[in-house]
């Protein structure tokens, strides 16, 4: 009972997360759609090596909840990393977000 209660609160914080990801993109980009994928360039450039991995986890997560904007990640994939490695980004964020949506349907 107490794990479920995690679990929930979980996904919860992670909505929250990236609604507020959203809001504030759109607030300083204005929904200008050019100048928001400009601006995750530049947020991915800054990352550095960290940015795969970090495309992946938020990607699996969105997979993984059946979100769906999920189709967009895949998208934006090749554009932020290229494509060869936009398509193992997509190709391991699948792969996990099958097993933790197993795992959390379990």
């Amino acid at each position: 009972m107490i794990t479920a209660r995690r679990g929930r609160f979980g996904v919860a914080a992670l909505i929250v997360v990236g609604v507020a990801i959203y809001i504030v993109f759109s607030r300083v980009y204005g929904g200008d759609k050019q100048a928001i994928m400009e601006g995750f360039q530049d947020l991915f450039a800054k990352m550095g090596i960290w940015a795969m991995p970090a495309y992946i986890l938020v990607h699996t997560i969105t997979l993984a909840l059946c979100l769906p904007y999920a189709v967009f990640f895949e998208a934006g994939a090749a554009l932020l990393f290229g494509f060869f490695r936009g398509v193992l980004c997509v190709f391991s964020a699948k792969i996990l977000g099958a097993s933790l949506s197993f795992w959390l349907g379990r």
